[in-house]
């Protein structure tokens, strides 16, 4: 009997679940079937599991249902490679064939749980030709009760650690508090084709981590709402094409491009001579109330054309000039009667009394008396 553990194993770096090896001897006269894992309590011969209470892994019909529920839960079967290299791959590079498949499996009372392989014609020959004798059962195990979780994987080996009870040859475990080894893709990973459509959604999931759900609820509302924008657009489309008349043009309701833009250049004819009329009608109104001095009507007008607002301001801040006013003959025309050009003022001369503050009377007196 060895005491001594015959496996470096590498984590299985997946659950915060310890992982235990067992190997037991092939058993060629059973039919195919093959023992997996011994009834009752059991350990290994250098007194693992060290981590669960009484140093014993445990299963029973119970534990043995859910093992097996599991395994037909799957897609695929489960492996049995050769020494373990599918815990290895990682770490060593190596490839890690295959041996055999398995799911089907069934309990024996007083026996274990036992599996039936499907063996490769490779390991088949060596079975047959005793080049490997034991099968290693790997199982994660809780490490209050110790019962297995669940079958990882299977392997041919061909170093037993005990010996006891029928055809249970070698076992080893360890705890995940151990040295943190490579990473191992499990069943327990999360589907490839549920991590590609997250990614289609924006959310990328790390290997061995679960989904943000709250980032999965978003961005599947986000995708539901453009849903429905497209759903709206293609609904208004069609309303589009369904009013299009098969192309044609209802005259009441449509007019030539030619005549609007016919419209639009005699309402900017008319605008701009309503604008000018307008801007005649300031100036004039400014005038007659002396609002204007005719010298700066060229530059009111000017201003006027650019921004008849402005000039309106301007006219209606100035102070009326009652001399300015006097000017204006109101719309009338001169009495044709009066031709005595001593009798009035000319622009200029009012221009003048206005800037000497001279008034018009004594101008007109001063001027009558030179004549």
């Amino acid at each position: 009997m060895k005491t001594s553990n015959p496996y470096p194993l590498a984590i299985l770096n997946t659950t915060a679940e310890p992982v235990a090896v067992l190997s037991l001897d092939l058993n060629a006269d059973a039919n195919g079937w093959q023992q997996l894992l011994p009834a009752g309590l059991f350990r290994a011969v250098d007194g693992r599991p060290f981590d669960v209470p009484g140093n014993h892994w445990f299963i029973d019909a119970d534990v043995a249902a859910h093992l097996i529920a599991l395994a037909n839960q799957r897609t695929n079967d489960l492996v049995i490679d050769y020494e373990h290299q599918t815990l290895k791959a990682e770490e060593n590079g190596e490839p890690a064939p295959a041996s055999g498949w398995f799911k089907a499996m069934e309990w024996r009372e007083g026996s274990g749980l036992w599996i039936k392989p499907k063996w490769t014609p490779r390991a088949t020959d060596f079975i047959k030709n005793g080049e490997y004798k034991f099968l290693s059962a790997v199982f994660p195990y809780d490490a209050t009760t110790g019962r297995p979780l669940r079958l990882h994987s299977a392997a041919l080996v061909n170093r037993p650690g005990i010996d006891g009870m029928q055809a249970v040859e070698a076992l080893a475990a360890l705890s995940l508090t151990s040295t943190p080894k490579p990473t191992i893709t499990t069943e327990h990973s999360m589907d490839e084709l549920l991590k590609a459509m997250l990614a289609q959604l924006g959310i990328v999931v790390e290997d061995g981590k679960e989904p943000d759900n709250a980032a999965v609820l978003a961005a599947l509302s986000e995708l539901q709402t453009k849903a429905g924008t497209a759903g709206t657009l293609a609904t208004e489309v069609a309303a589009l094409k369904a009013n299009d008349n098969g192309g044609s043009v209802d005259p009441a309701k449509y007019v030539p491009v030619e005549a609007v833009h016919q419209l639009h250049a005699q309402i900017a004819v008319l605008s701009a001579e309503g604008a000018s009329t307008q801007l005649d009608q300031v100036i004039d109104k400014a005038k007659q109330e002396g609002r204007l001095v005719p010298a700066m009507e060229a530059w009111a007008r000017d201003l006027g054309k650019q921004d008849l607002a402005a000039l309106q301001s301007f006219l209606d801040k100035s102070q009326p000039i009652a001399a300015l006013a006097a000017m204006q003959t109101t719309g009338k025309k001169p009495d044709a009667d009066n031709t005595d050009p001593l009798a009035t003022l000319s622009e200029d001369e009012k221009s003048v009394c206005l800037a000497t503050g001279v008034s018009e009377a004594d101008y007109l007196k001063t001027k009558k008396g030179n004549a």
